[in-house]
């Protein structure tokens, strides 16, 4: 049995919205459950009985949670928390993976393998419009969950030549991206993805410590800046086991 947090009633007096209330409500005890296999809420019509609110606010709450990653639904069967999993929900800020794991309390840390002006591929002479004898700015990152590889990343940057940077630097930020707009003012706003299965290649085996061949789920990505110049590209490959990608369709 999970135990409620303390908080665990609305202030209809607030000027909090009604749904912001729910949801930080839901999340304290999702973290109160610290890995318990329950669920804290099960139902829409569980939380609109509890709460003794519409199901508006109740919907939107759960909406979210399942946005940032912290339940998932099943239809007909109710919401559940997310047990060790990682998951990536579709609103997370370009960048930010580190930063959003460490918040949901969980032990991610990164290592920089490497960073440094490397010949362009004919991939990125295509995507980025380069000549073949162009260089770009290669940055490899490992991505660790409790000193475990999760996610390989190389991210590609058609930057100035004049612009150099070490491992330690870009160690000391989440993301590189911040250091761009530090440095030159570069922000890079938007991402564009797609996504696929793979099977692991001897390099990225080796790197997340799985076997050659092994399934793999790669994001490439697209990156642009505010003015919506393509400006670089990036393929993150991730534990296959370990991780998974959340969205939301409509119709």
């Amino acid at each position: 049995m999970i135990k409620h947090a303390k908080r665990s009633t609305i202030d209809r007096s607030s000027s909090v919205p009604l749904y912001k209330q729910i949801k930080e409500i839901l999340i304290e005890e999702l973290h109160a459950a610290n890995g318990e296999t329950g669920r804290p809420f099960r139902t829409e019509q569980d939380l609109v009985q509890r709460f003794h609110v519409s199901r508006a606010p109740v919907r939107q709450a759960l909406k979210e949670l399942a946005d940032e990653g912290y339940v998932y639904r099943e239809r007909a069967k109710g919401t559940f928390p997310v047990q060790e999993l990682p998951v990536r929900p579709p609103g997370l800020e370009l960048g930010g993976l580190v930063g959003f794991l460490r918040d949901q309390g969980l032990d991610c840390t990164s290592k920089i393998l490497s960073v440094g002006q490397v010949l362009t591929t004919e991939k990125l002479c295509t995507l980025l419009g380069l000549e073949s004898s162009d260089k770009v700015l290669r940055i490899s990152r490992l991505i660790m969950l409790k000193e475990k590889p999760l996610v390989w990343s190389q991210t590609y940057l058609s930057l100035s030549k004049d612009f150099q940077s070490t491992n330690r630097e870009v160690e000391k930020v989440d993301s590189v991206f911040v250091l761009l707009e530090r440095e030159l003012g570069i922000n890079i706003s938007r991402g564009d993805h797609q996504i696929c299965a793979s099977s692991a290649t001897s390099m990225e085996a080796e790197l997340l410590g799985i076997n050659d061949g092994d399934p793999v789920l790669v994001i490439e990505t697209k990156l642009y800046t505010r003015n919506d110049r393509l400006i670089g590209w990036r393929r993150a490959v991730h534990r296959a086991n370990d991780y998974k990608f959340s969205f939301t369709v409509n119709r």
